[in-house]
């Protein structure tokens, strides 16, 4: 989204602080917002993100679930619940979370605050994947900022990185 390495710095100096690089996706739409009945940015996701490790907050974790097709390993953070499978949302995409890559190894947290919609929401997205974990990170709201969200990436990332090690001896 425009402005998001400005926006995102103190994150990415989080992320950094914990070992790992940081990129972002670039996604070009027309208009105010991208367009919710439109798969277009999916590609460029796919493209963006293949053999890699990818994070993604709130509609970051749609795009990341639904477009990261070829990643490495993801981390969803209370994912939008923007899916057909999403009656009580109105404005959503027109596709299924089904529609994702159920082999791709994710870890789906969720604040444990949050309204029971992204509960059912993070819960089902766990469901689908083969190999993952699911976190609701105790006392945090929708805020990637919480200390107790940060501490339940970080704790991702420190998994996935033993993890790497382990099977290739690298990262």
């Amino acid at each position: 989204m425009p402005g998001a390495e400005r926006r995102f710095r103190p994150f990415i100096d989080f992320v950094h602080a914990s070992g790992w690089e940081t990129e972002f996706v670039h996604l070009d739409w027309t208009g105010p917002q991208p367009n919710f009945e439109s798969r277009a940015l999916f590609p460029q996701v796919n493209a963006q993100t293949a053999g890699k490790v990818v994070m993604g907050f709130s509609l970051g974790a749609l795009y990341a679930h639904s477009g990261a097709l070829r990643a490495r390993h993801l981390i969803l953070g209370s994912i939008s619940p923007f899916f057909l499978e999403d009656d009580d949302e109105p404005q959503r995409w027109m596709i299924s979370y089904r529609d994702g890559n159920a082999d791709i190894p994710a870890d789906v947290l969720v604040g444990a605050k949050e309204d029971e919609q992204m509960h059912r929401r993070a819960k089902a997205v766990h469901a689908f994947y083969r190999h993952g974990t699911y976190t609701a990170v105790p006392d945090a709201d929708h805020e990637l900022w919480h200390p107790n969200y940060l501490q339940a990436i970080k704790a991702a990332l420190d998994a996935i990185d033993a993890r790497l090690k382990a099977t290739s001896g690298k990262l």
